[in-house]
């Protein structure tokens, strides 16, 4: 039942991240009625526009930006390393590159890759690289896997209200359940060092 609260909650939350991301992009400027009513059709042209294809695609792109800031934190020295820290970027790669290899094979069934989907995130994930920089290669990490891992929720709820293919609405709600989960714990670890800047 609280597995069920929680993900109600935050398909709420999400919900509700386009119309506010779109805020922001317009500035200090409040949006009117027309603009609201232009996002909301843009929100259901991206609905309309799902496809299982797309989404695999992107996501495969979206796992690989992950394991490359992984490797990146695991290739700086030992001594600078957070052993929680390190730990979390262990676990990322090897959950992910599992994944990534699961929806290589589904996307053989669905047409191939969707190039289009793939490059737009490849694109996305390597400005996402250098959202944020610190000195200290443990902050730098879970300042950056905290937006990308709400990305790959925000890009995950829609399969779950579209999808038809089983295996995948169970990875779905298992890429949702785990970011989620690890969301909260970098959360956590910046709070403690007293780290706001995200």
């Amino acid at each position: 039942m609280r597995n069920i609260l929680y993900i109600s909650l935050l398909f709420l939350l999400l919900a509700a991240l386009p119309a506010q991301a779109a805020e922001r992009n317009m500035g200090d400027h409040a949006m009117t009625p027309s603009d609201r009513m232009e996002a909301g059709q843009m929100m259901a042209h991206d609905q309309v526009a799902y496809s299982d294809r797309a989404y695999l695609s992107g996501m495969i792109a979206h796992h690989e930006g992950a394991v490359q800031m992984s490797e990146a934190l695991l290739a700086a020295p030992k001594k600078q390393q957070d052993p929680q820290v390190a730990a979390w970027a262990g676990q990322i790669i090897k959950a992910q590159k599992g994944e990534i290899a699961q929806m290589k094979a589904w996307l053989k069934d669905v047409g191939g890759l969707d190039q289009h989907a793939y490059d737009a995130m490849r694109h996305e994930m390597q400005n996402m690289m250098h959202m944020y920089t610190s000195s200290n290669p443990n902050v730098q990490f879970v300042q950056q896997m905290l937006p990308h891992h709400g990305m790959a929720v925000t890009m995950t709820v829609p399969v779950l209200v579209h999808s038809q293919k089983a295996d995948l609405l169970k990875l779905g709600q298992e890429i949702i359940e785990a970011q989620a989960a690890e969301m909260h714990a970098f959360r956590v670890w910046l709070n403690v060092r007293g780290d706001h800047n995200i």
